[in-house]
């Protein structure tokens, strides 16, 4: 999500309507991320949004009823390009420098280490979406979390999968680790600190070493 506005070309090389709906949608999804930063969720008015998108009131109403209606879709839409993001840092090449023979792929720990920092490096990389979903959702009330649900379950398969954990128990505890995750960065975006998120990261790699190391992952089955 992103605040730099594109101005939509008229007449002859217009764009197709769905690709204008679009476009209209992203810049409110980043109008308001920008201004829930700034003024909170209470705070924030659907004046607001309209005005940093550069949109009429019309057009913020021909897809949304509400705020809290275009919260639930900038969630879903952040959600997921969050979530898209990362996978594509954890499918890109490795350091080149990095010995192929060092087993690092093999190994379930050292690969969540790699999805933590993906993790961390794309919130930082979008604080003002990172603080929509960690820090606002929970002021935006009850109607987000039917969106956040599938969402939450979608990552802790990630995590599972990752560390190669099997059975109800182990992904519990899975579960707990991204909670535990979730938390940490939440307190880090909360208090404007990007900062925060290394000591985050090395914290939830030291606890996560701990969980595997007591045989709580069930890595072999």
């Amino acid at each position: 999500m992103t605040t730099t506005r594109r101005k939509l070309p008229r007449g002859r090389n217009a764009l197709p309507v769905d690709e204008v709906e679009s476009l209209q949608r992203e810049r409110l999804y980043a109008a308001l991320a920008k201004v829930l930063s700034e003024r909170g969720y209470a705070a924030t008015t659907v004046e607001d949004v309209i005005r940093q998108a550069g949109v009429s009131r019309q057009t913020f109403y021909r897809y949304f009823d509400s705020k809290a209606d275009c919260f639930v879709a900038a969630y879903q839409a952040a959600g997921e390009d969050l979530l898209a993001q990362v996978l594509k840092q954890l499918s890109a090449p490795q350091d080149e420098a990095a010995d192929p023979s060092d087993g690092a792929d093999d190994d379930p720990r050292l690969r969540f280490e790699r999805l933590v920092d993906a993790y961390l490096r794309t919130l930082a990389a979008n604080w003002h979406t990172a603080r929509l979903c960690l820090v606002e959702a929970f002021a935006a009330g009850p109607d987000v979390l039917p969106t956040r649900a599938p969402l939450y379950d979608t990552v802790v398969d990630l995590v599972a999968e990752t560390l190669g954990a099997a059975g109800t128990e182990a992904r519990l505890v899975c579960r707990m680790i991204l909670a535990a995750t979730t938390a940490l960065a939440t307190s880090a975006v909360a208090d404007n600190d990007p900062r925060q998120l290394d000591s985050a990261g090395a914290e939830l790699n030291a606890y996560v070493r701990k969980l595997w190391d007591a045989g709580l992952l069930e890595p072999h089955e």
